[in-house]
Formats: structure tokens, sequence, C-alpha cells
């Protein structure tokens, strides 16, 4: 592409060519220039410049979406996730424009998440996460950064969550997508159940998952009252599942729940006691529905 640039001796237009930097003016004999492009920033000094910015209009956008933390479920999800990660997109999409590319660009990367995570400790009582936004953080933001098409997203998602599980271990982060949230929804299964044994190294075809299944079948959807709690056990379980997989040590949770809640539920089923099963695991469930889910 020609550029036009005006003559320094008679000040009249002159087409300098494509790859050229200079050339002749036609009219006087002048030698004619392309301007030098105006100086700016290098791409470091951009991100070095900009972090602090950055993690703080990251940190005002997750205040200003905890709620979703405390409305996350099968049906709410979907919507929420878009448009919360359709304002996430413009700063990432920031942070992507200031990132060089190859040598230094994992240091910058690790630079923008560490100012972050700052700009959010600022925010906290003693420095240690609310759980609404460690919530907000392991089931929204993550999986939200790692499904935008920036490269930097799946970079700054794996940063964030190797820092925030360095300084808060006791209240971990996994590292989430969108794409295993929205599958766990899909599913009918005995989702509480299913996880205890899955962590455990048991089957899907194990005792316990069997026993429990077959009270389902044929004794819960057998009644209307046993159909209303079998759906509404599907609309909180996997909130539930997904939120002690994403923000908690799930081999302690569940071993815990296996103890407390599921071995007494099989002996009551196993003496033939289906009321009490019935209850014992609604106790469970609202159990791990206020420890688990944001209130």
């Amino acid at each position: 592409m020609n550029h036009t640039v005006p003559c320094p001796g008679c000040g009249r237009m002159v087409e300098v060519p494509a790859g050229m930097d200079a050339c002749f003016c036609t009219f006087c004999g002048a030698r004619v220039t392309l301007p030098a492009p105006p100086e700016t920033a290098s791409a470091a000094e951009a991100v070095f410049l900009d972090k602090a910015a950055l993690g703080e209009e990251l940190t005002k956008l997750m205040t200003a979406n905890r709620s979703l933390a405390r409305q996350f479920g099968r049906t709410t999800y979907e919507n929420q996730f878009r448009t919360y990660q359709a304002q996430l997109s413009p700063l990432l999409r920031r942070l992507e424009a200031a990132l060089p590319e190859g040598p230094g660009r994992d240091d910058m990367v690790r630079q923008a998440a560490e100012a972050w995570l700052d700009a959010l400790a600022a925010q906290w009582k003693k420095g240690q996460p609310h759980y609404e936004y460690q919530h907000l953080m392991a089931i929204f933001t993550i999986p939200a950064l790692r499904d935008l098409p920036q490269p930097s997203g799946e970079e700054l998602a794996r940063a964030v969550q190797a820092l925030w599980v360095q300084r808060w271990p006791k209240s971990p982060i996994g590292l989430g997508s969108y794409d295993e949230i929205t599958a766990g929804f899909q599913k009918k299964l005995c989702y509480i159940t299913s996880a205890v044994c899955r962590v455990q190294g048991k089957t899907d075809d194990c005792y316990e998952l069997t026993a429990f299944r077959r009270f389902r079948d044929q004794v819960m959807l057998r009644s209307d009252n046993g159909r209303a709690l079998v759906e509404e056990y599907y609309r909180l379980a996997p909130a539930i599942v997904t939120s002690v997989g994403l923000c908690q040590d799930e081999a302690a949770v569940y071993s815990s729940v296996y103890q407390d809640y599921l071995l007494p539920c099989l002996t009551l089923l196993e003496q033939g006691d289906n009321t009490g099963c019935r209850d014992k695991y609604v106790e469970m469930v609202r159990y791990m529905e206020k420890a688990y889910l944001p209130q």
C-alpha cells in the first residue's frame, strides 16, 4: 500500500511506494521520507503499568456479581454464566493485547494474576477469602476465562488457580470448565452418593449405588411426595456436588458424609425402614445445601 505524505521542499503531496520508506519528489527533487511511527510503550511496560488497574477492575467485576454464587443452580447457570463472561471479555482482550509473545509472557500473566489476588485480598477481613468469592471464582470466573477464545484466558485461569491454592490452601478452588459443569447438570444420577463412591474408588454398580437407586425407583418415585423430594434433590444435588468438587477437599467432605449420613441411611434401608432412610437422606441434602452452597 502506497503512503501519501507532503514534500518537505515544495509542500506537494507525494506517494511513497509500498515497501519503501523514502523517495524523491517528482516536482522539486527533494527527498521525501515517511515519518517515524509514534513511540509506544513496550508490551512488557504496558503490562507492568496496567496490571494493578486490571486487578482492581477484575475485583470490581467480581464484587458486582457476588450474588451469582447464591443463585447457582441447574436452571440459572447457563444464562448467568454467559452474561458474566460478556462482562469479563473486554478485560481479557485488554490483557491479551498487552502481553508479549514468547519469552516473558508467562511472567507477565503471573504478575496479572498476583495483582488480581492482591486486590481481592485487600477487601477481605484478615485477607482470607469469603466463600461467595471463592465460589464465584471457581464456578464462574475460571470457567469463563477458559471458555473465551484468547489464549491468555486459559493462561490466566491456570495462574490464578495455582496462586490461589498456594495462598489459601484451606479454601481451595479447582480448575473447572463450563462444559464439565453443564454436563453434570444434564445427568439424572444419585449425585451425592455417586460422588462419594467415586472418591472411595467404588464402581457405578457398587452395592451402595445399586441399593439407593432401587430405593429411588421402587419407593420414592411411587408417591407424589416422594417424586417431589426426588425432583428437589435433582435441583440441588448437582450444584452441591459441583461446589464440593471445585471449592472443597472432596476426600474429607465425602468421608464425613459417608460416615454421618450414607451408612446410617443404608442401615435403615437394610432394616426395611424406608421412612427413616428417606428422612436421613433429606437431612443429608439439607446439611450439604447449607454447608456448601453460598447462602
